[in-house]
């Protein structure tokens, strides 16, 4: 069965990339870019949610959320985003793990692998 990825993010150039990348490796994904819902998570149960964090900070309180609800909290995230900060924001967040854009897509993919493989 093809491991579900849900992503959030905003930019259609960075949504375009990201899809692209997991189709060719087999993945089922769905992408939302409308204000968060925990019901489409909980609806959609990802093996693995990636997730966009901007300036105003969206990303990190999307991110609480799902880990401050019991039918969701057994979710990894990979947290991305192009801030210096992002290191500090993922762990305070409590996601599983980030990736700083530009990312390098192999490295990406691998960082996908091994998130869902140690969930």
């Amino acid at each position: 069965m093809k491991k579900k990825v849900l992503v959030i993010d905003k930019d259609p150039a960075i949504i375009d990339v990201i899809t692209f990348m997991l189709k060719d490796e087999g993945y089922d994904f769905l992408v939302s870019q409308k204000p968060f819902d925990l019901q489409e998570v909980k609806d959609y149960q990802p093996a693995l949610i990636l997730l966009h964090n901007g300036l105003n900070n969206e990303g990190s309180l999307i991110c609480k959320s799902i880990k401050g609800n019991l039918d969701t909290k057994h979710v990894p995230i990979i947290m991305s985003s192009t801030r210096n900060d992002l290191p500090q924001i993922a762990e305070e967040s409590f996601a599983e793990a980030h990736i700083q854009k530009p990312f390098d897509i192999e490295d990406f993919l691998l960082l996908i692998r091994e998130t869902i493989i140690l969930s």
